[in-house]
């Protein structure tokens, strides 16, 4: 007659059921780390521009679409512009706002940020407007492009704005002289082709 040694069944079972939770437990720690990489990765990204007092437009809308995503899902970003007299000539600007749509809400979100952090939010009615999509050129570039096209006199100081019609996103950089009538330049936001050049307050 065979004999069952019921103890060493008993640990055999007990051994595979710890490797098994074992297991699972390696596997939700190794999701939940890389998880907590991704975040913290995000995160310092973020902390990274909110340390910065003066931001490019791109680094502004890093900050503001945070903001907007939390607002509403359906945010749509619509216009970027600076503040007249926060500007510096490498295109950087000590305050932004950034304008977003949500059809669903139908409303419209004001993110204003100053030195690296968001100043106020505001909602305002619905204006339809097109989405801001694609990879533009941030305004260190855009800046760089416009310059080309400034007079050769004492500049006051710079505004910055981008939109987009009819499937175009443009920039338009206007640059305020200590005299004169200021100089626009319109740039292809996608592909910083000039547009157009204008003499225009």
């Amino acid at each position: 007659m065979i004999k069952i040694n019921r103890n060493s069944i008993g640990i055999r079972w007990t051994v595979l059921l710890l490797m098994l939770v074992f297991g699972i437990v390696f596997v939700n720690g190794c999701a939940q780390e890389s998880e907590e990489k991704s975040t913290g990765a995000e995160k310092e990204a973020i902390a990274d521009v909110s340390e910065k007092k003066e931001l490019t437009a791109r680094e502004a809308y890093q900050l503001a679409q945070i903001e907007s995503v939390d607002w509403a899902s359906d945010a749509i970003l619509v216009d970027i512009s600076n503040f007249w007299g926060t500007s510096l000539a490498d295109g950087r600007s000590v305050r932004w706002k950034l304008e977003f749509n949500s059809t669903s809400m139908e409303k419209e979100l004001e993110v204003h940020i100053s030195r690296g952090k968001i100043l106020q939010t505001m909602e305002e009615k619905l204006k339809k407007r097109e989405a801001i999509t694609g990879e533009w050129v941030d305004t260190p570039k855009a800046i760089e492009i416009a310059q080309e096209y400034f007079a050769a006199k004492p500049i006051k100081n710079y505004w910055f704005g981008i939109t987009s019609k009819e499937g175009i996103a443009t920039w338009y950089i206007m640059c305020k002289y200590e005299e004169g009538v200021p100089t626009w330049v319109h740039i292809n936001a996608l592909t910083g082709e000039l547009i157009k050049t204008r003499e225009d307050y």
